[in-house]
């Protein structure tokens, strides 16, 4: 199973914004400005997929749209599983 994978920055930004989900992040290492939280099987990456998709449902502005930081939290969330060693 591979890791999750975020760019540095973008992990800050969880961790300055969204302080109750950067605490859910267990055994992060970073790795040449990549921080990885490992998976060890599918449930791990079930586990975090849900609580980050949670985390961007409630990011919504007086519309119903994602608000600025939704946005990022989503495009953080898209390279961390998409990108690859």
């Amino acid at each position: 199973m591979r890791n999750l994978r975020f760019k540095k920055d973008d992990f800050l930004f969880i961790r300055t914004t969204y302080p109750s989900l950067f605490i859910k992040f267990k055994n992060s290492y970073e790795e040449n400005g990549i921080v990885n939280v490992p998976m060890q099987n599918e449930r791990d990456y079930d586990y975090y997929f849900d609580i980050v998709g949670d985390y961007i449902a409630t990011s919504l502005n007086e519309v119903g749209e994602l608000n600025e930081d939704g946005l990022r939290l989503e495009a953080a969330w898209d390279y961390a599983d998409w990108s690859q060693e």
